[in-house]
């Protein structure tokens, strides 16, 4: 585990906003000390550190878990 990438590294890397992480953070989805870790001063805005190959990972297997709807009949 390398911890070596910025938010905003990983933001654009993902095509993602700060919030969607701060959402997959709080939903327990990207974890700390395996997604990314906290570093610096500051216990509410800490700035983090992402391993951006364990969050490409745990999300391209949570969008292969979530159902996809069936096509409508007669949609080419």
């Amino acid at each position: 585990m390398t911890f070596s990438f910025t938010t905003g590294e990983v933001q654009a890397a993902l095509r993602v906003t700060r919030n969607t992480l701060t959402r997959l953070r709080a939903a327990d989805i990207l974890r700390p000390g395996v997604h990314f870790t906290a570093h610096g001063l500051g216990l509410r805005k800490p700035n983090l550190r992402w391993d951006l190959p364990a969050v490409e990972t745990t999300l391209a297997k949570r969008s292969k878990q979530i159902p996809r709807p069936k096509a409508e009949a007669g949609r080419s």
